[in-house]
C-alpha cells in the first residue's frame, strides 16, 4: 500500500503542517510533484504530493508527529490531477528552498509554479436561488480546433486519384493528408499547404478524412516577424558573449554582471548568449522588469528565433498562459520571455537565465511569499547548471558588491556600438521658474525643447512618476487633506473621469465642493501627475501626446500598442511613468524630459538615493540613440544634490563607491541581511502590541544566543500606516546572522501568527 504526504493548497496563510493520505489500489503509482484531490475537512481541495511512504515509513511518520490516530484512520485520496506530475526534481527542490529562505509554507511556494496558484476552481451549483452543491473543475482548459485525418478509406483513394486529371485537387488534400499522418491537420494548416476548407469537407463526406478535434496553443504574440539584424558586435561585446560560450559549453553554474552604459547593445549580447545556448540544446528565460518592456526585446528574439519564443505575463489569461507552461515544459518553447512569474515556469532543460534591468524593485514580488525573482533564478541555475547573466546600466549595489568581492563575474560594455554619445544634460532649478511666476509643471527651458524637438520632426519623452492629475486634494481653510478612509494615504484626483481615488484599496468618490470637516468651498487641487502634465503638455504647438501609466494600460495589449503608435509616429511626445524610463530603443527619440528628479530622494528609506540615481540615468539614456545627438532637461528643485548630479554625467562608478562606503557605515546591506516583520490588525492598539511582543522576543534572543552585529528596530507605524481597514506596525531587524534569527523565528509561536508578516531582503524598510 502507497502512502502520500500532501502539502494542502489553500490561500491561507502558516499551514505549515501536512497531512498523510491513503493511495487507492486502483490509482497510478504516485511520486511526488503530482497534483490531487483531497478531501480536508468537510469539502475536496488541491494538494501538492510532497513525499511518497511506504505503509512501514507512514507509520514511523505519524508517530513522529505524534498523531491521536492510526494508519487505518489516514483517508484516501480523492482523485489525481492530470497525467503526469507538475513538479520535478528541479522545481520541488526551488520550492523547498523558497519555503526556507522566504519563510513561507512549502505550499504557498508550490503554487507560485502554477498558473492561476491552482489547478482547480470551485464552482457552486444553485438550484431555486440556493447553493446545493460544488463542483470542482480544472481552470485550465486546452483550446482544440477542428481537424482532420487520413482514413483507410482515403489511403486506397490516393492510388485510384493518382494520374486522373479531373480528381488532381483530390489526389493533392489525399497526398497532403497522408504526408502530416498520424497528426491531424487543422484548416488553417492546410490552407497554408494550399488545400481549401471545402475540399477537407469533400474528403470527409466520401469517407476518406474523418473530422476530430485538435489542440492548439493560444499565442497572443503570433505575429509577422521583423527582419532578422545581424550586427557586427564590438570587441567588448564579443568578449563578453566569448566568456557565456564558454560557460555554457562546459555546463557550468556561472554568474556574470553585464554592465554596460545605456544604449551600449547589451540586447544584443542576450541574442548571442541565447544562440549558443540554443545550439547547445538548452532553453533559455529572459526575464523583463515591466510588461511595457517586453515588446521591443518580444521582436527581437522573434526575429532570431521565430516560433521558438513564448511569451508570458500577467496580462495573458490564465489559460494562455497555462499554454506557454506546456510548451516550456515540452521543450517547443526554446526561448520564454517574461515577467517576474516567468521565473517559475517548467522547463525541459534550462540553460541560460538573463535578467533584464536586475536592479529593477519590480523583481521583489510585495505580497507573501516575499521572493526576489533574481534569487529564484539564481537557485534554479544552481540547480540546472545553468548561466545566469545579470544585465543593467546601473546594476544593484548588492550585485555589484557581489562583483566586486568575485562572487559573480563582471562583463563591461563602456560605448554605443554606433558611435552616439551619450546626451547632454541641462539641470533647471525649478525654485528659479516659481520666482519667475512659472507655476507650471514644465520649465520654460523644457517648453522651448519640447517645441523645437516636434518643429524637427524628432521625438521626446517626459517622465513624471506620478500618475492621476493631482496627487493630493487639500482644503485650504482647514488645511485638511483628502484622505481614503480605510488607507492612510491622500485621494488623488483624476480629471478624465472627476473622481478621486485611492491608489491602494481603489475606493472611488467624487470631488466634494465643500469640505467635509469645516463646510469650507476653498478646495484645491495640489502636485501633479500625469494627466496634468499630459494637459500641459497638449497647449504646445504641434505636439501630439501620448500618455503610459497603469490607468492607460489596463487592457490586455495597452503596453504595446502605445510604444507602437510612438514609435510609428503616431505621437511625437511620449509622457509616462516609470514604464518610459527603461528598455526602449527609439531612434528617433532626441529629447528627455524629467519633471520631477528629486521627488524619490527624500524617501525615507536607505535605498532611496539607489533608486533616484537609477532611474535619472535610465531615462536620460532614452535619449540619444539614433545619428542624433540627445538632449535632457532635469528639473529638480535641489540642484547642488550630489546623486543628481552623478546622474546627470551618469557616473555609477562614483555614485556606486559613494553609497557603498556609507552602507558600510552604516552596515546597512550589502553588509549585512534586513528581515522586516509587518503586525497587522484591525485594532492600532492589538497590531502595535503584536510587534512589541515580537521585537521582544527578537532582542531576547540576541541577548541570549549573541547573534552577531544584530539590532531590532521598531515597532513602528509602517510607512502606509493603514490599508484597508488594517493598522500597521512594521519592526526591522539588521543582522550579519540572519540564519539564525530567522531559524529562531520559525520554531517561535510567531511563525504560527496570521497577523504577523515576515519580509525577507525588503527592498524598503518602512
Amino acid at each position: 500500500m502507497q502512502y502520500v504526504l500532501v502539502a494542502i493548497n489553500l490561500p491561507v496563510r502558516n499551514l505549515f503542517k501536512q497531512f498523510i493520505y491513503r493511495v487507492p489500489e486502483d490509482f497510478p503509482a504516485l511520486t511526488a510533484g503530482w497534483r490531487v484531490l483531497v478531501p480536508f475537512g468537510s469539502r475536496k481541495t488541491e494538494g501538492f504530493v510532497v513525499r511518497v511512504y511506504t505503509e512501514a515509513e507512514a507509520r514511523r511518520r505519524m508517530a513522529r508527529d505524534g498523531a491521536k490516530v492510526g494508519l487505518g484512520d489516514v483517508k484516501d485520496l480523492a482523485a489525481v490531477v492530470g497525467s503526469a506530475p507538475w513538479f520535478d526534481e528541479e522545481m520541488l527542490a526551488t520550492a523547498r528552498w523558497l519555503a526556507h529562505y522566504y519563510m513561507c509554507t512549502e505550499a504557498e511556494a508550490m503554487r507560485l509554479f502554477i498558473p492561476g496558484k491552482g489547478s482547480l476552481r470551485r464552482r457552486r451549483v444553485y438550484e431555486g436561488g440556493k447553493v446545493v452543491a460544488e463542483a470542482l473543475e480544472e481552470r485550465l482548459k486546452p483550446r482544440t480546433v477542428l481537424a482532420y485525418v487520413l482514413t483507410e478509406a482515403g489511403q486506397a483513394a490516393l492510388a485510384d486519384t493518382a494520374g486522373q486529371a479531373r480528381l488532381q485537387s483530390r489526389h493533392k488534400a489525399l497526398a497532403f493528408l497522408r504526408e502530416k499522418a498520424p497528426e491531424a491537420v487543422t484548416v488553417k494548416e492546410a490552407e497554408a499547404g494550399g488545400i481549401h476548407a471545402e475540399m477537407l469537407r469533400t474528403l470527409a463526406r466520401l469517407g476518406w478524412a474523418e473530422k476530430t478535434e485538435k489542440r492548439v496553443l493560444r499565442n497572443s504574440y503570433d505575429r509577422p516577424r521583423e527582419r532578422k539584424e545581424t550586427l557586427r558586435l564590438t570587441a567588448e561585446q564579443q568578449q563578453a558573449v566569448d566568456a557565456i560560450r564558454a560557460s555554457l559549453h562546459q555546463g557550468a553554474a556561472e554568474e556574470y554582471l553585464l554592465r554596460g552604459i545605456t544604449g551600449s547593445g547589451k540586447t544584443e549580447v542576450y541574442l548571442r548568449a541565447a544562440d549558443e545556448a540554443v545550439r547547445e540544446n538548452r532553453q533559455v528565460l529572459v526575464l523583463v522588469p515591466e510588461i511595457a518592456l517586453t515588446t521591443q526585446i518580444v521582436q527581437r528574439f522573434q526575429a532570431w528565433f521565430g516560433d521558438a519564443v513564448a511569451v508570458a505575463h500577467s496580462k495573458l489569461s490564465q489559460n494562455e498562459r497555462g499554454d506557454v507552461w506546456d510548451r516550456t515544459r515540452s521543450g517547443t518553447a526554446r526561448i520564454l520571455i517574461g515577467v517576474r512569474s516567468a521565473v517559475f515556469a517548467p522547463f525541459e532543460n534550462l540553460g541560460l537565465v538573463i535578467l533584464d534591468e536586475e536592479q529593477e524593485s519590480s523583481y521583489k514580488q510585495e505580497e507573501r511569499p516575499s521572493y526576489h525573482a533574481r534569487e529564484v533564478a539564481r537557485c534554479r541555475c544552481r540547480q540546472r547548471g545553468a548561466v545566469l547573466l545579470l544585465g543593467s546600466a546601473t546594476p544593484s549595489l548588492d550585485s555589484y558588491y557581489l562583483a566586486r568581492t568575485g562572487a559573480m563575474r563582471e562583463l563591461r560594455l563602456t560605448e554605443r556600438p554606433s558611435g552616439a554619445v551619450l546626451p547632454d544634460v541641462v539641470l533647471v532649478d525649478m525654485r528659479e521658474e516659481l520666482a519667475q511666476k512659472n507655476f507650471s509643471v514644465l520649465s520654460r527651458r523644457l517648453r522651448q525643447e519640447v517645441v523645437e524637438t516636434v518643429r524637427k520632426g524628432e521625438q521626446a519623452i517626459i517622465l513624471l512618476n506620478r500618475r492621476g492629475f493631482s496627487t493630493f486634494v487639500l482644503c485650504r481653510d482647514c488645511g485638511t487633506a483628502l484622505v481614503c478612509p480605510h488607507c492612510a494615504v491622500s485621494l488623488v484626483y483624476h480629471a478624465k473621469e472627476q473622481v478621486m481615488r485611492c491608489h491602494y484599496c481603489g475606493r472611488e468618490e467624487p470631488v466634494p465642493l465643500v469640505c467635509p470637516h469645516c463646510g469650507s468651498r476653498r478646495i484645491k487641487f495640489f502636485g501633479s501627475g500625469t494627466q496634468k502634465a499630459e494637459a500641459a503638455l497638449q497647449e504646445l504647438p504641434g505636439v501630439r501626446v501620448l500618455r503610459m501609466d497603469q490607468d492607460s494600460t489596463s487592457g490586455k495589449m495597452a503596453h504595446e500598442e502605445i510604444i507602437r503608435r510612438f514609435r510609428d509616429g503616431e505621437a511625437n511626445v511620449l509622457l509616462g511613468t516609470q514604464m518610459v524610463a527603461k528598455g526602449h530603443d527609439i531612434k528617433n527619440v532626441t529629447l528627455v524630459g524629467i519633471l520631477t528628479a528629486d521627488s524619490s530622494l527624500n524617501l525615507p528609506d536607505f535605498r532611496a538615493s539607489e533608486g533616484a540615481f537609477d532611474l535619472l540615468t535610465q531615462t536620460a539614456g532614452r535619449a540619444g540613440r539614433g545619428s542624433l545627438p540627445g538632449r535632457v532637461i532635469l528639473q529638480t528643485y535641489d540642484p547642488d544634490n550630489e546623486v543628481i548630479r552623478l546622474a546627470a554625467r551618469q557616473d555609477y562608478e562614483h555614485f556606486a563607491s559613494r553609497e557603498l562606503q556609507q552602507r558600510k557605515a552604516l552596515h546597512y546591506p550589502p553588509y549585512s541581511r534586513i528581515l522586516k516583520l509587518t503586525a497587522v490588525d484591525k485594532e492600532e492598539a492589538k497590531a502595535r502590541q503584536l510587534g512589541e511582543e515580537a521585537a521582544a522576543f527578537l532582542r531576547q534572543g540576541k541577548e541570549r544566543d549573541g547573534w552577531k552585529e544584530t539590532s531590532v528596530t521598531g515597532p513602528f507605524p509602517a510607512g502606509v500606516a493603514k490599508v484597508r481597514d488594517l493598522y500597521r506596525f512594521t519592526v526591522i531587524v539588521r543582522s550579519g546572522d540572519m540564519e539564525r534569527v530567522k531559524e529562531a523565528l520559525w520554531h517561535s509561536p510567531y511563525r504560527d501568527r496570521k497577523e504577523l508578516y515576515f519580509d525577507v531582503d525588503p527592498l524598503r524598510t518602512t
